[in-house]
């Protein structure tokens, strides 16, 4: 169980804090998406990771309670600090695959 809620709780880190960098340049946002293109494909790469291994790995319940946290996360913190954020949520990516492969 305790597993399950820490594979929940990381996925739900990395979708969280990459999903606003992923939205970007899909909202008028003026030269802000062009300066940042780098950490943009980074978090685009995290996010799309982090919701495919959600649909594929996870049981319906799970899929709902790491969207909703990950939505949750994504409305709590802002985009100030690109860099920090995108690292925090790929190490959560990697540490979940390091534990996605223990079990």
């Amino acid at each position: 169980m305790l597993h399950l809620v820490l594979t929940c709780l990381l996925l739900s880190v990395a979708s969280g804090l990459s999903m606003r960098r992923f939205l970007l340049p899909y909202f008028p946002s003026g030269d802000l998406a062009e300066k940042s293109a780098p950490a943009t494909m980074v978090a685009s790469a995290v996010f799309l990771a982090t919701i495919a291994l959600t649909i594929s790995d996870q049981e319906l319940w799970a899929k709902s309670v790491i969207l909703m946290l990950g939505l949750l996360l994504a409305a709590m913190f802002d985009d100030g600090r690109p860099k920090l954020t995108i690292a925090v949520s790929a190490v959560s990516l990697a540490a979940y695959l390091g534990l996605r492969s223990i079990n």
